[in-house]
């Protein structure tokens, strides 16, 4: 009798561990833009629903209480479904996709869509949605990037003014320095050459003696 308790308690513990398995793989299948989807709930679902759906896959999957090697990563995706399923502006938005799916289903098909037609049209829009969502933030993330190098290359331009302002300033009084012992040099010399001017010797050119080897021609002199 023992025996068949053991059993009994084993096959009810594997069940149960399948059950989680089984769990994890459908939330991690699930598709990650609806909410609704991982939660396994319908658009028309209430707010107590959302509460308990949570709170009864979380206990069932929790990674401290399964051994699927990717219980947390479902566990995660089930906690952010419910927190966005529980804003009431993230839940409008969704609810509102839902319904521009039954919309254009409607005005396609001529007649009323049924829950899985609904639920595919509500895919392809969260898709288009979501790839305008990433086009605009890699356009906005471009547009950043574009002025940060801009506000950069402007910072490096202020810095290069700066540090020449500032090697200005230091060898001013250089410059000044300089340009005195110029002045000073340049009024000595002045000053020199005036005097050497004024004050030297008159000297009269050489007379060239006559060379006593060449026969002396003399002028001829009016008489």
């Amino acid at each position: 009798m023992s025996d068949d308790l053991d059993i009994d308690k084993y096959l009810a513990t594997e069940a149960t561990q399948l059950q989680k398995d089984q769990e994890v793989e459908r939330i991690l299948s699930a598709f990650k833009l609806n909410p609704f989807d991982i939660l396994d709930l319908s658009p028309d679902c209430t707010e107590k629903d959302i509460k308990n759906s949570y709170r009864k896959k979380s206990l069932l999957i929790h990674p401290d209480k399964t051994k699927h090697p990717r219980a947390q990563e479902a566990f995660s995706l089930l906690k952010k479904a419910e927190t966005e399923l529980s804003n009431e502006k993230s839940r409008q938005f969704l609810l509102a996709i839902v319904e521009e799916a039954k919309i254009t289903l409607i005005n396609e098909q001529k007649i009323k869509p049924d829950p899985l037609q609904i639920k595919q049209k509500t895919k392809e829009l969260l898709i288009e949605q979501e790839l305008r969502r990433r086009k605009s933030l890699k356009r906005e993330l471009e547009a950043q990037g574009l002025a940060a190098q801009k506000a950069e290359q402007i910072e490096k331009e202020r810095k290069r003014k700066a540090e020449e302002d500032k090697l200005w300033e230091e060898t001013r009084e250089q410059r000044v320095n300089n340009w005195r012992d110029f002045q000073t040099k340049k009024n000595s010399n002045s000053s020199a050459k005036k005097k050497k001017k004024l004050g030297g010797e008159f000297k009269p050119p050489k007379v060239l003696a006559e060379d006593p080897t060449k026969p002396y021609i003399k002028r001829p002199t009016n008489t």
